[in-house]
């Protein structure tokens, strides 16, 4: 069984949605940023802090490409992974990919609720605008990679919507 693919923008769901939906469908559950901070023995946080971003990208692209090809996972990315290197052509030849889209108005709600401050490219001390300014920019960014995946949803989506859309393309 093919390997599930969650990209999107940090704060979009991906972990929170991926948990549910590994769970339901009988998946394994997989944080590539937690894979990333167990195999570099530091938060992704300090990796960005000490190592640079250009280090940390390299290890992302390598994680993704050591995990287990059709294992029936479900893979939460960090949200700069279908960004870099050829990391989106990797991931949708490997499994599904799907795309909580949420758009930056939200993403910023869901950051200012958040008591997480680990996102080293969202600086949360900033003015609101200033962050909001950030997150657009990103998203304009990152848009092209994400609207390459397989599936394109709203972020806000439950798991029992995301089953059925995964279930009628699985009759197609």
């Amino acid at each position: 069984m093919k390997n599930i693919f969650l990209i999107g923008m940090p704060s979009s769901g991906k972990s929170t949605l991926g948990r549910h939906l590994a769970k339901r469908i009988d998946y394994k559950f997989i944080d590539m940023d937690e894979l990333i901070e167990k195999q570099e023995l530091m938060s992704v946080q300090e990796i960005f802090k000490y190592k640079g971003e250009d280090y940390f990208r390299q290890v992302e692209s390598k994680v993704l490409k050591e995990i287990p090809v059709d294992q029936k996972l479900v893979i939460a990315t960090g949200g700069g992974v279908p960004c870099f290197f050829d990391n989106i052509d990797y991931i949708k030849a490997n499994g599904t990919s799907i795309f909580l889209n949420v758009q930056p108005e939200d993403l910023l709600k869901r950051i200012q609720k958040s008591d997480i401050n680990h996102r080293p490219l969202i600086n949360r001390n900033t003015s609101e605008e200033s962050l909001l300014k950030n997150l657009q920019e990103r998203c304009a960014y990152r848009l092209p990679f994400y609207q390459q995946a397989d599936i394109q949803i709203d972020g806000n989506i439950d798991v029992d919507q995301l089953l059925w859309i995964l279930d009628e393309i699985e009759e197609k």
